[in-house]
């Protein structure tokens, strides 16, 4: 199940435009793909977060290797003052995982024949992003 839930979770697909005559070229991680300015359907951008696994997988191990040393331990009544505090800070740093959000932009250009081309941007640069992108636009279709 968690293998599935880290499958199904947005990549980071950092990259960048470049232009080049009256054609804007997308580079990322998958490779380069260019379109001509005047088969641009839209440019959008759109926020992505996703929860930070790092901690969230820290916070299990600290409940599992809580209840580790509770099963070894034969006392019951200092076994249970340590479980209890394993589990706040467990639980606690698995709460920090899903508030502290890995955050970035994805840049979305979509051609009139319905392909989209992405890439990632860092966090809140994405209407930058796409605000140079249509400017180039505008110079490029003004030049031909």
């Amino acid at each position: 199940m968690i293998n599935n839930q880290l499958n199904n979770q947005p990549k980071r697909n950092p990259g960048a435009f470049s232009v080049n005559d009256n054609k804007l070229r997308i580079q990322n991680s998958t490779g380069q793909s260019s379109v001509l300015f005047e088969d641009i359907s839209s440019i959008t951008w759109k926020q992505i977060s996703i929860p930070n696994l790092t901690f969230i997988m820290i916070g299990i191990f600290i409940l599992f290797f809580g209840m580790m040393i509770v099963s070894i331990n034969t006392k019951a009544n200092e076994g249970d003052s340590v479980l209890l505090i394993f589990f706040i800070v467990g639980i606690g740093i698995i709460v920090y995982g899903y508030i502290n959000k890995i955050i970035w932009e994805d840049v979305i250009v979509e051609t009139r024949g319905g392909m989209l081309l992405s890439y990632s941007v860092d966090q809140h640069q994405g209407q930058i992003e796409v605000n140079r992108i249509e400017n180039a636009r505008r110079d490029g279709l003004q030049n031909t």
